[in-house]
């Protein structure tokens, strides 16, 4: 297995490993400089997380592609004045190298996504007796979503891509922190009694990772 890794070092009590695209990153405290023994600790974990990766890569038609909410649609040239989503026949018409059907198709994915979020949120709020400050839809580079100290939740627009049950799980994620700011038993407990099968769900949302990279590289969005 060629793998790339990469050296970070933070002010931790405990090593620990992250993948970053397909560069493993290995986050050390100051007062540790080799990484090898934390790498070899964690071989078996390494290579499971770099099988799940392969997969999600080697799943995806690179060819001219894209999802919305889980579903597939093919994206065709269009030389229009603005591109155009057809949910009836699966199409998304679009100039890739048009800097302002970028920005169109950014704006309309990400008024989709936020939809489908404020439903989720309005759905927990309730069940959760909590409730965020503002919601806000962001190219992010390194996480699905996160809660910040003042009670803002920002998701990341590829999971526009995702269907509904992982964008509802990442949903009950952001909001659990609301009462839960660690990932303690108490929030895992919460999350296994809404998706018993979680860990899947987890799985799963590393495989869409890779997956919705290329996809939104396919329409030319990608840190606009």
């Amino acid at each position: 297995m060629q793998l790339n890794y990469k050296i970070e070092h933070r002010n931790i009590k405990y090593p620990r490993l992250e993948f970053k695209g397909t560069t493993l990153l290995v986050i050390l405290p100051p007062n540790i400089k080799d990484p090898t023994k934390i790498i070899e600790k964690r071989k078996n974990w390494i290579q499971k997380k770099w099988q799940i990766i392969q997969r999600a890569i080697k799943s995806i038609d690179t060819n001219q592609s894209f999802m919305i909410l889980g579903q597939p649609y093919s994206i065709q040239r269009t030389d229009n004045e603005t591109p155009m989503i057809d949910f009836q026949n699966k199409t998304i018409k679009i100039n890739t190298e048009n800097p302002k059907h970028q920005k169109i198709m950014k704006r309309r994915f990400k008024k989709i996504l936020l939809q489908k979020i404020n439903s989720f949120v309005e759905e927990y709020s309730q069940k959760l007796g909590e409730k965020p400050n503002k919601i806000w839809i962001r190219r992010q580079t390194t996480k699905w979503a996160t809660c910040s100290n003042k009670r803002n939740l920002s998701f990341n627009l590829k999971l526009v891509c995702l269907p509904e049950k992982l964008i509802k799980y990442v949903v009950l994620h952001e909001m659990l922190h609301l009462k839960h700011k660690r990932h303690n038993i108490y929030f895992w407990g919460e999350i296994e009694r809404e998706f018993p099968n979680y860990k899947e769900m987890e799985t799963k949302l590393l495989e869409y990772w890779f997956q919705t990279e290329i996809l939104l590289k396919n329409l030319s969005i990608n840190s606009m």
